[in-house]
């Protein structure tokens, strides 16, 4: 599946390339149609809010997440941009004490928009994440990065007419879906507000 998200954004870099390169061989507030270019109205905005609430076996966690992102219309139906993730996580741990956590994300997604609301969008970036590892004696608290690769399905409510949206998309990564140690789950479900889609 790596082949296939490595192919789909070197598509997108592209056909950006060749737009570009369009755009410097015309007067630059004309296009082919002979309408003002603007870039304001190949833009469009959007970005999800998270909240999660968890605990079991002496722990609790609370967490919020909050993540924007800018897309650019190469064409009408595909843009491509990047989003940018944050994520807290306070996590207490019963007998030991609490852990102030954070995870960050950078992508640089490809998003077509098949018909109607529905689109199909893919990833592909690099996450750092904080957890907590024991011994069974003494908890600390440690960091890793890896990967981020993600492809899958949405549905745009403003049905791809500008203006504010609403949306819901449900995206697997590849690579926590690919490795055999973690727990993590590869499925995300993500909720999101759009301007301009």
């Amino acid at each position: 599946m790596k082949t296939y998200l490595f192919i789909l954004f070197t598509l997108a870099f592209l056909v950006l390339t060749h737009a570009a390169s369009a755009q410097r061989n015309r007067r630059p507030t004309e296009t082919r149609t002979g309408k003002e270019y603007s870039l304001k109205d190949n833009l469009w905005y959007g970005g999800f809010f998270g909240l999660g609430f968890g605990g079991a076996a002496g722990t609790s966690a609370f967490s919020i997440n909050l993540s924007p992102m800018v897309g650019y219309k190469i064409l009408p139906p595909f843009s491509v941009g990047p989003r940018v993730g944050v994520t807290y996580t306070y996590q207490k741990i019963q007998g030991v004490r609490a852990f102030n956590l954070f995870d960050t994300e950078v992508a640089l997604f490809a998003r077509l928009h098949v018909f109607r609301g529905f689109f199909l969008h893919g990833e592909i970036g690099t996450r750092s994440d904080q957890y907590i590892e024991t011994n069974g004696v003494d908890f600390v608290k440690t960091s890793r990065t890896r990967p981020a690769q993600t492809a899958g399905i949405g549905y745009n409510f403003s049905g791809g007419r500008g203006g504010f949206g609403q949306e819901i998309s449900i995206l697997y990564d590849f690579y926590i879906g690919n490795d055999i140690n973690t727990f993590e789950n590869p499925w995300q479900y993500r909720f999101a507000i759009t301007y301009g889609f």
